[in-house]
């Protein structure tokens, strides 16, 4: 399919509302804060020393995110873990999140094995499954929600419920001092953004079917840096599953002191890159500079780019347009690729044959 405003066309191929999922984003926010900040821990929560992430995919590129937006207020050391075992650190003073939409994903039900091992402080975010039982029959506090803004039902679509139900947590337990005002407004925020980038936006007034089909074909980098560097892999993860197409995230410094001498081969290579270069006006200064640098770069080695200057009075405000825009991205260059945004065929066989004896 070549036409994004053909919207009848579009429903053909999104059968299960991803689409419709994507644009009730922000309602998945509302919802997970108002739930998740007002769950109560008790006393033998406390104190926490160091926090510990057990999680997968969509349920890892959330947390992740909080990890980087947060990176200057969350007041304890905190770590993703993406696999199957936890550090030996981890202890009584250690509180590990357990996050999986499903609940029964197998590298974080392994790590909850662990995490009982050490007497660590357990709590999870969740829809239910395996972790929501393994929370019932040890009564430790979680956060499950229903995700009845995301009618697809595809976990990395319900992204609002894993990123506020984080947030939530960590407020509930004082590791982020964190207004609801400033929450509500990033919501508010997301909601405008949703607006501008609907179905029946066309494609001259639509920034994300713009950026669609500047993809597609494409390789695409997907540059951000400081605060939006969990937004950036969470990015990359969307145009990987739901677009089916290839792509990586890099960030600004790390990339400005290697990568940039691997663009000159293999040359057959240079005509499927685009590099996205995600600004902000909220950088530092050197970041801002060390953008418009590594652009000069690519016109150099004659590399397509382009860049995306983010919108938002504040970090978390930027985030959740963020999350909103590229979601749509992603739905659309599934769309242009002529593929079902919520099939995961691949990824199905895969769990399929790990379930054989």
């Amino acid at each position: 399919m070549n036409n994004l405003d053909d919207i009848q066309a579009m429903k053909v191929l999104d059968t299960k509302n991803v689409i419709e999922s994507t644009a009730l984003f922000a309602d998945q926010c509302e919802q997970a804060w108002e739930e998740g900040s007002n769950i109560q821990f008790p006393s033998t929560y406390f104190p926490i020393n160091n926090i510990i992430v057990s999680g997968m995919g969509g349920s890892r590129f959330t947390p992740l995110t909080i990890k980087e937006l947060f990176r200057d207020r969350i007041k304890k050391p905190y770590e993703i873990i993406d696999e199957y075992t936890i550090p030996s650190y981890v202890d009584e003073d250690t509180l590990v999140i357990l996050s999986s939409y499903s609940g029964s994903t197998d590298e974080v039900v392994s790590c909850s094995n662990m995490a009982f091992a050490q007497k660590a402080k357990i709590t999870a975010v969740t829809s239910g499954g395996i972790i929501s039982q393994i929370a019932q029959k040890y009564n430790f506090p979680i956060y499950i929600f229903s995700p009845k803004y995301n009618p697809c039902g595809q976990p990395r679509i319900g992204g609002g419920y894993l990123l506020m139900g984080h947030i939530g947590i960590l407020k509930s337990l004082k590791l982020l001092d964190i207004k609801d005002s400033e929450i509500y407004e990033a919501i508010e925020y997301a909601r405008l953004i949703t607006k501008s980038l609907l179905p029946e936006i066309p494609i001259k007034d639509n920034t994300a079917k713009q950026m669609a089909l500047r993809l597609c074909g494409k390789h695409p980098f997907i540059i951000t840096s400081q605060f939006l560097k969990g937004f950036g892999n969470g990015f990359a993860n969307q145009i990987n599953e739901t677009a089916k197409t290839i792509s990586d995230c890099r960030f600004i410094p790390e990339l400005n002191h290697h990568l940039m001498e691997g663009l000159k081969y293999p040359e057959t290579e240079k005509q499927n890159w685009i590099f996205v270069l995600i600004r902000s006006s909220l950088y530092c200064d050197s970041i801002q500079k060390r953008f418009s640098i590594t652009q000069d770069i690519l016109k150099k080695q004659h590399i397509e780019f382009f860049s995306y200057e983010t919108t938002g009075d504040s970090k978390i405000s930027q985030v959740l347009g963020l999350f909103v825009f590229s979601g749509f991205v992603s739905v659309y260059l599934a769309i242009l690729n002529g593929e079902n945004p919520v099939e995961i065929p691949l990824v199905n066989y895969f769990k399929k044959k790990m379930l054989e004896k």
